[in-house]
């Protein structure tokens, strides 16, 4: 009898949960503003930040409308600047769907991991936001075109930063990687570069390039070809394309290689008591277009575009590497990093002397490229008599 009252009584009480569930942290979807997006900036005199925020209003009709709307207020500290936008929107900002954070120049020379901070303690933010630095004067101008071209600029932004792997234009740095890479040994951090851009009558967001850092400060740029060779050292092409110029006769033309795949390994190793790097890139592309006449279908063709391309590879990645050694001393592509997983006793005794060893470290590139086929033709496309 005892044990049939104990089951009565756990079957009342699991009963009873079923009438208690909910949210613990329910709202009322009409008391929130969504935030799509954040632009952080520094006021004209520099003591004060500058917090933007895009917001998708919602309109109901017909059919849902969503329009962009932004909002900019001061304040001492990023988190006054929230609370002082708090006081006016007429409603409480909501920023778990919030897609990007776009940085001004000024903010990221200042240092960013202020900014980090208060973007990682916001409980509401995710982790895979989008962070970037913005190109113009101040970070919100980027923000503010969503209002002139009906679209949510932030969702946007976000689409084309998912697809940096297939383009290598940027690099795509969400925040948990850039709190990894500012708090890691051994790399610098890297951020993508947008600027606004004329497209027809419109004035739209670009990512372009990569803003680089040396510890938490912004040193310096590289443009949309510097930045294709950092990702291939990186391992984190996926797609895109090499152009090449042509050569004997063909010399002004171009053959455009559409890039299937990529693989690429550092290897550090020790030479006469100094550390050195070797840089191995496989990748497999296929003919996509052909200017001129010269026939690079053929073997002999294809070989010889296939030494040309690697050799252009080679002096491009190289080039890269010794400008970033000499002008900004700052190892964004992780050379320290790789010394510290593969050669850990090595690494435990020069860690303190890498920033003046970096500038000076040999570095060997060693590209590998196979032309896979011509898309759809067999033969260079000939304009008959």
């Amino acid at each position: 009898m005892k044990s049939t009252s104990k089951i009565l009584s756990v079957i009342l009480i699991l009963a009873n949960t079923l009438f208690l569930a909910g949210c613990w942290n329910y709202r009322e979807i009409d008391t929130l503003r969504f935030v799509a997006g954040i632009a952080i900036d520094k006021s004209e005199t520099g003591d004060q930040y500058l917090l933007t925020v895009e917001t998708v209003d919602i309109k109901n009709g017909g059919e849902s409308i969503m329009n962009s709307n932004t909002i900019t207020v001061a304040g001492d500290t990023l988190l006054d600047a929230k609370k002082n936008m708090d006081s006016i929107s007429g409603k409480k900002l909501y920023f778990a769907h919030a897609r990007v954070a776009v940085l001004s120049q000024a903010v990221a020379k200042e240092g960013a991991v202020k900014v980090i901070d208060w973007l990682a303690r916001n409980a509401e933010l995710r982790e895979d936001i989008e962070v970037l630095v913005s190109q113009e004067i101040t970070a919100k101008e980027i923000l503010e075109t969503g209002s002139k071209t009906d679209q949510i600029i932030s969702f946007e932004l976000d689409k084309v930063m998912k697809n940096q792997k297939t383009i290598a234009n940027a690099p795509e740095k969400e925040l948990w990687n850039l709190i990894n890479d500012l708090g890691g040994s051994g790399i610098s951090a890297v951020l993508p570069l947008v600027s606004l851009k004329k497209v027809n009558s419109r004035t739209l967001p670009s990512v372009t390039g990569t803003a680089v850092f040396k510890r938490d400060k912004l040193v310096g740029f590289l443009n949309v070809d510097d930045t294709r060779d950092l990702l291939f050292i990186q391992n984190k092409v996926d797609g895109g394309s090499l152009v090449q110029n042509g050569e004997g006769d063909n010399a002004g033309s171009k053959v455009s290689l559409k890039i299937l795949d990529n693989r690429t390994k550092l290897k550090p190793v020790e030479k006469d008591g100094n550390v050195e790097i070797s840089i191995e890139i496989k990748t497999t592309v296929a003919i996509d277009e052909i200017e001129g006449t010269e026939n690079y279908i053929d073997e002999p063709g294809r070989l010889r575009l296939e030494k040309s391309a690697e050799e252009s590879m080679k002096k491009s990645i190289e080039n890269v590497i010794q400008e970033v050694q000499t002008k900004y001393n700052s190892d964004i592509f992780g050379f320290g990093a790789k010394v510290k997983a593969d050669m850990p006793g090595t690494w435990k005794e020069i860690e303190t002397l890498w920033g003046d060893k970096f500038k000076d470290i040999k570095v060997s590139v060693h590209p590998e490229l196979t032309i896979k086929n011509s898309a759809a033709f067999s033969q260079p496309l000939r304009i008959g008599d």
